[in-house]
């Protein structure tokens, strides 16, 4: 009997029950780290990429990634103008979200979707507020912001907000938010 043979066989065996145990629980590990995974984390590690946003409402926007909240994601729309996209009103996603970047660790709180909207009131730049199915609730600019609601004077997107052009506000709950956009990314 060839016993280097015979031992030579058995630790290409052992080797080979190792090598798919090792595959197996690299399998499992990455299983494992894929549920812990976001939807912001896929998006943050998007950061400057071009993708393609499939709202719940069947709408499609064409988007370049600029900043990434839990529950938001602010964008450059392809033809102009930015917006901000609550991530309850995406059905789907295109493009490359191969990689996944966590939230930065010691982040004292996230800025909340609330905190986007007061610096959007700041600039008293007119926006669009657009629902969930894809429809405008109204067009303006937002005035106040409260904890889960804001406020929209409303106006033509082309006037400045002033005292004559405003048509009454709107207090708009943000669970029915679909996206904030610039007015001049409406065509």
């Amino acid at each position: 009997m060839r016993w280097d043979g015979l031992f030579e066989d058995i630790e290409a065996r052992w080797a080979d029950l190792g090598w798919q145990g090792t595959v197996a629980e690299a399998a499992e590990l990455t299983r494992a780290e894929w549920a812990g995974i976001t939807l912001a984390d896929r998006l943050r590690g998007a950061r400057g990429a071009e993708l393609r946003v499939h709202l719940v409402g069947g709408q499609a926007l064409h988007v370049r990634v600029r900043t990434v909240g839990r529950t938001w994601f602010g964008v450059d729309l392809t033809g102009g103008g930015s917006a901000v996209v609550r991530t309850a009103a995406v059905a789907a996603v295109e493009g490359s979200l191969g990689a996944a970047v966590p939230e930065p660790a010691g982040v004292a709180g996230e800025i909340g979707l609330a905190a986007v909207l007061r610096g959007v009131a700041r600039s008293r730049a007119a926006v669009t507020v657009v629902g969930l199915r894809g429809d405008v609730i109204v067009e303006g600019t937002v005035d106040r912001v409260g904890a889960d609601h804001l406020d929209i004077a409303r106006h033509a997107r082309d006037e400045a907000r002033r005292r004559g052009a405003v048509r009454g506000v709107l207090v708009v709950p943000f669970s029915a938010v679909g996206l904030v956009r610039g007015a001049e990314g409406l065509e």
